[in-house]
Parts: C-alpha cells; structure tokens; sequence
C-alpha cells in the first residue's frame, strides 16, 4: 500500500551575525576628510570663522560674521562646534579638525537612529540594512564629512523617524524622540525644517493605521515639552538684538522660502529629482522595489514614507533656490523603504547591483591609484599633466600614514567582493564597503593635492611673498596696513588664518588695498598701482588683486 510521506522541512541555519563589521565600515567612512586639511572653500572657511568668533565672545544666540549676524550658520552647530574645538583642541586634533568632530557626532546620532526605527518598524537585523544604504548614499560624503550644517537637518529628521517608529510601544520615549527632533530642526536657524515635520504629525491621522490613542499621546507629549524649548532661541535672540531678530523673523526665519514678512517660491522639483537618482542610490531604486512588492498604505511605516515623501516633494517644488544637500530630509524614511524588501530583492537585481558597484567603484579607485602615481611620480604623464593643471600649487608630498591606510582598504574591498551566492544584504554590503573605499582613497592618496587646490593657503603666501622688504617692515612695524572692502569676508578670513597680515576692513588711510577683480578688467584706479593679482586654481570668475597707492 501506497502512504504520503510530508516532505521534511529542515530548518535554515540561522544567519551568522557580525555587527561588528558593520561599526568597522561605519568607523572607516566616518573618518577620511574629517582630519588634517585646511579649511576648503566656499563652505567651510565662513562658519569656522563664526564658531571661532563666537567662541572669542559672541553671545550665545546669535551668530555673528565680522559683527553681522549670520544666518546660515546653524546655532546649535556652531555650539556643538564650539565644544568640539574646546574639548579636543589642541591636545588631539587641530582645531579644523576638532570643529568636524561635530558632524561626526550628528552623523553618529543619525545613523543610530535610522538603524533603531528600522529595527522598530521591520523587525531584527533591519537596523543594519538601514545604515549600510545610507552609508552608500554619495550625497552624504560631502555634508558629513567637512564643516557644514547639512547633518543637523538629518540628525532632526532622523530623531523624529524613531520616534514615530516608537509610537505603538513606549510613548514616552517616543514623544521624547519626536520633540527632540523637533528641537534640533528648529536650531538649525530655520522654522520650516520643524514645520515640515509638525506638518507630517498631523498628516498621519489621516490613516486609520495612526489614529490611535498612544499616537495621540505622543503628540500631546511631544508637543508640551517641545514647542516651549522650541520658543527659547527666538525669545533669546530677541533679547539680545532686537534689530537682528526682526531681520530674521522679516527674511530669514522660513529658509530657503524667506521670511514671515517676504516669503519667497519657486519651482524647482525636476532640479531636485534630478540631483536624486545620484544623491539617494541605491536608496531610492530599493525604495522603489519594496513599493512594487508590498502595499504601503496598509502598513504604519509605509503610511509614514508616503506622507514624508509626499510632502518632500510638495517642500521641492515651491522652494526657489536649488541646493542639492537639502535632499538628506528623503534619506531616512528612502532608507527604511529600500531596507524592507531588501531580502527579497530578485537574484539578477542584486547581481546586477553588485557588479554595477563592483565595476564603478573599481574603476574610480584605480583611477585614483593611477592618479596618486601621476601627482608624485610624473606617470601615466598625460594624466600628470592635468593633475597639475588642476593643481598647480600642489609639490609632491607623500605621507606614509595615508598611503597605509589606502594599501590596507583596498585589499579589504577586494576581498568583500569575492564572496559568493550574492544576495541584496551582501549586494548592498558591496556597495557600501565600495563607497567607502574610494571616499577613504580620495581622501588620503589625493588630500595634498586637493589641500592645495582648495585652500586658500597659497594664494595668501604668494601675496605676501610678492612685498618687497620695506613693505614687509612697514607692515609689520604698523606704520601701514592693508585695507579691504568690509564685504570681502572670504579674503578676511584667509588672511587671518594663513596670513600674518591683518587686513583693515573699509580703511581709507592704508597705503595697500585688496580687492576683487574679473581676470580680464585689468583696470586699475588712478593713483594705484597694482603689483600683484592671483587666485585659486581654475578660477574664472575673479581674482585678487594687490594695489598700491603712489606717493
């Protein structure tokens, strides 16, 4: 007689668990371009000079620029700044350094976040898939790495995505996470960056999936602890100067569309979308798969990254200016998205996605290897040649401590990319660990080489190297002095960090006048002569320019 025998089911091994790899490939991505560079233009030399400024007795709650307010600088990082510099400065680290150790710490606090409301939303081990997309997101290399506010707008919607991914289970942490995020948003200078996410809060009571009782808790909570801290900056900034808080309320207080009183829009969506598919990869595309997989509207967090990205794109196309760093806000909940369907991506996706890393990330370090052989060693001589063209000041200088660091990664990264039966965790592993590979080689083996072409250090010696020696004398014995346009804040600030010269803002009685120029207005004031003029490399739109009055 024939019987059914039940197939037997055995149970898959469980999936062996490494967390320590991923801090290992958080660490090395944090770090290249944090350290041991000067202070690299546009960004970086203004709001270093603010934190130092502030540092030197400006009041708490307002940032100033040579005694203007500065709106853009974000008041609590320059505060986090300024701690940074006291505390690790100069006994560990220079104090370019010790002012990028603040975005360490935002990023820190971001990830951590993101990985928890994956982790809270998904389930286990999603937390870790949430991280290592953001870590391979390239928009993140730039803002996160050197001085610059962009990571407390990502630290802020960050804090706010654990919280909502709390709500269901602990209410009062969640409220806590909700207005602390909140808090951070309305510190970056700007009450838009909270009003979007307040905007949010209330937007997802419109699902049956959030209209529950603890959510409803969390908001009242939030709400009550939040918006009184939320109100002190402002109070205190009106305080202070009262003629600075009405500038802000008037034109700045909605950033980037104005003020309460001139508020500004545009439309700028298909710029924004654009800069996306580059900025949020591969965030977006498994953002897209889990979509196509799954009905959002019938899961909490799904309801969330409609609501979240549905507002980032209404925020995208009314604002007029076009900034692609503001993109972060999408990174999170992109990022919960892509990690949940992550480990059903199709075999031939992750394959694909592998080998597109494999080959681009590849190709962009042997270019980099290649490129460090050219600078230093004359060869291939074709790229030598536009190494210094791009470069011109850059002199062959080779630290050996880097050039471990890049020997080591790169057998590293070789490595990873041999492991077999490649499936969408070990695909976006891949592309992480491929990203960091070629920010950490770009920011060892090409530093010098970048630091002389983004430093204003060059230009400020070669000024000063074409005085003569009774100018020298004069200058410094202060029987003269060099004067400037009160405007020109990034000349101040290069003098006064790679300069021994003190320029004199809208000094008429300096015999020496810096200004700026159109390489090709070579027109000078009569009763000035001008004896020298430079610039960075590749500039093409002004210079500097040295004038001297005659006696």
């Amino acid at each position: 007689m024939l019987t059914y025998t039940p197939p037997q089911h055995h149970p898959q091994p469980p999936a062996s668990e490494r967390p320590w790899l991923l801090l290992l490939l958080a660490f090395a991505w944090l770090w290249p371009g944090v350290v041991a560079h000067d202070l690299w233009a546009p960004g970086e030399p203004a709001l270093y000079t603010v934190v130092t400024q502030w540092r030197a007795g400006g009041h708490w709650a307002l940032p100033m620029l040579f005694d203007q307010p500065y709106w853009p600088a974000s008041p609590l990082f320059v505060w986090l700044a300024a701690l940074s510099q006291k505390l690790f400065s100069p006994w560990l680290a220079d104090a370019y350094t010790s002012t990028r150790m603040a975005n360490v710490f935002l990023t820190v606090v971001a990830f951590t976040c993101v990985g928890g409301a994956a982790r809270q939303f998904l389930g286990r081990r999603y937390g870790r898939l949430a991280v290592l997309i953001l870590i391979g997101c390239p928009g993140l290399l730039t803002p996160n790495h050197f001085i610059d506010t962009t990571p407390v707008l990502l630290t802020g919607t960050a804090l706010c995505l654990y919280g909502w991914s709390l709500a269901p289970t602990r209410v009062m942490m969640a409220a806590l996470m909700l207005g602390g995020g909140w808090l951070v948003l309305s510190l970056s200078g700007s009450l838009l960056w909270p009003g979007l996410m307040m905007v949010m809060a209330l937007l997802l009571l419109c699902s049956r999936l959030w209209r529950q009782r603890r959510y409803y808790l969390v908001l009242g909570i939030a709400l009550l602890w939040a918006l009184p801290l939320m109100a002190v900056w402002p109070l205190a900034l009106y305080r202070t100067d009262a003629a600075a808080f009405g500038q802000w309320w008037q034109h700045h207080a909605l950033l980037p569309l104005g003020g309460m009183v001139t508020p500004a829009s545009g439309f700028s969506l298909f710029y924004y979308l654009k800069n996306l598919l580059w900025f949020a990869f591969p965030a977006w595309p498994l953002a897209v798969w889990t979509a196509s997989r799954m009905r959002l509207p019938e899961t909490p967090w799904g309801v969330l990254a409609i609501v979240w990205l549905a507002v980032s794109a209404l925020f995208f196309a009314l604002v007029p200016a076009q900034f692609q760093d503001w993109l972060v806000i999408t990174l999170p909940p992109l990022a919960v998205l892509g990690a949940a369907k992550l480990e059903a991506l199709r075999r031939g996706a992750a394959a694909f996605l592998n080998w597109f890393g494999i080959m681009t990330f590849g190709l962009l370090a042997l270019f980099v290897w290649l490129g460090f052989a050219a600078m230093n060693y004359g060869w291939p001589a074709k790229l030598a040649e536009r190494a210094a063209y791009f470069s011109p000041y850059y002199q062959r200088d080779i630290d050996y401590f880097p050039l471990i660091v890049a020997c080591l990664f790169t057998p590293l990264w070789l490595w990873a990319i041999t492991r077999k039966h490649i499936r969408g965790r070990q695909a976006v592993t891949n592309w992480a660990a491929g990203t960091t590979l070629v920010w950490s080689l770009l920011l060892t083996l090409f530093l010098p080489w970048l630091d002389a072409a983004k430093s204003q250090r060059p230009v400020v010696q070669q000024m000063q190297q074409a005085l003569s020696e009774s100018d020298i004398t004069a200058l410094q014995q202060g029987h003269d002095c060099v004067g400037v346009a009160a405007q020109h804040t990034e000349a101040r600030i290069a003098f006064e960090q790679y300069g021994w010269i003190k320029l004199e803002a809208d000094n008429p009685a300096c015999n020496y006048r810096l200004i700026y120029r159109h390489p090709r207005d070579t027109h000078v004031t009569p009763g000035w002569q001008e004896i020298w003029a430079g610039a960075r490399p590749r500039e093409k739109h002004q210079l500097w320019a040295l004038w001297h009055k005659q006696q």
